[in-house]
């Protein structure tokens, strides 16, 4: 069995600042980081560093940029024959700047232009993970793997994704996702905007939904109640990469057939982890690292 990433490979260059960015000034940023990025490539990098065979499925340039981020996912297993080289253009590339007072960051991202192509396959993937990159692919892949389990990284809200966010099994969105379907501000205290939310978003999707709400942890419903999971504290350095773990633990709790639970709690401690690091890739906690964390934090 394997877990079959589809979406976005990036470049990342990150600069941390010591205050916020403004107009018509010059900054020099003396430790700058890169590394590989985006959500699909970062998930498929966690779910093949945790030993579960994975492949991705992406575009980048035939550029050294390109080749970092292949020789990259192979360094943690990870299939890349479904990797598609454009020769005629560029590896997507992120600049990002980070407030080393919070751990904010700040991306400018120049995306790859998305063309009809025909991906190698991977046999039988157990679960998907989308992140809306690759519209095209996404849904033939949902097609021909109909007993896979789907997981959709929704970090923003975009109408011209609504067949995807309909489709997947566990609808996994961020507060700002929620908030624009919705125009809901969730509120923990008030029950009533979490009720609201819910009923709103299940109209988009009705199989499972999941809020990410950054440092106050997740909410997602079972049995008809709505569950918290507090975040774990941490003090970051830089939260680039944190959404993208998250989902990528989340995969991977979905292939061992863990309870929704244990899949949010463990991802939940993945992330934090990842937010004291800098970078994306290069964030990801290995496996032993989070079954420590959990031990100590909870005794699990």
């Amino acid at each position: 069995m394997s877990i079959l990433c589809i979406g976005q490979a990036v470049y990342d260059l990150t600069f941390p600042t010591d205050s916020t960015i403004v107009e018509n000034q010059k900054y020099r940023i003396f430790d700058r980081h890169e590394c590989m990025g985006a959500p699909a490539a970062n998930a498929a990098y966690l779910c093949g560093l945790w030993g579960i065979h994975t492949s991705l499925i992406a575009r980048i340039g035939d550029d050294l940029f390109g080749k970092e981020i292949v020789q990259t996912l192979q360094s943690a297993g990870v299939d890349t024959t479904g990797i598609r080289y454009e020769e005629q253009q560029k590896t997507s590339i992120s600049c990002i700047m980070v407030n080393k007072k919070n751990g904010n960051r700040t991306i400018l991202n120049a995306p790859l232009k998305e063309t009809d192509f025909h991906p190698v396959w991977p046999e039988s993937p157990k679960v998907i993970l989308l992140d809306g990159h690759e519209q095209a692919i996404s849904l033939e892949a949902l097609r021909r793997f109909p007993k896979a389990c789907s997981i959709m990284d929704a970090g923003s809200f975009k109408p011209e994704l609504t067949e995807l966010f309909q489709q997947v099994d566990f609808l996994v969105c961020s507060q700002d996702f929620a908030y624009q379907y919705t125009q809901i501000v969730i509120d923990l205290q008030e029950v009533s905007t979490l009720e609201a939310t819910f009923d709103a978003l299940e109209k988009l999707n009705s199989k499972q939904i999941v809020i990410t709400l950054g440092e106050q942890g997740s909410v997602y419903k079972q049995a008809g109640k709505i569950v918290h999971i507090p975040a774990f504290p941490t003090k970051p350095v830089d939260t680039t990469g944190a959404g993208d773990i998250f989902h990528g633990a989340f995969a991977y709790g979905l292939h061992q057939d863990d309870s929704i639970e244990k899949i949010i709690v463990s991802a939940s401690a993945a992330a934090a982890l990842s937010v004291e690091k800098l970078g994306g890739q290069t964030a990801v906690p290995e496996k032993e690292k989070v079954d420590r964390f959990l031990q100590e934090k909870q005794g699990l």
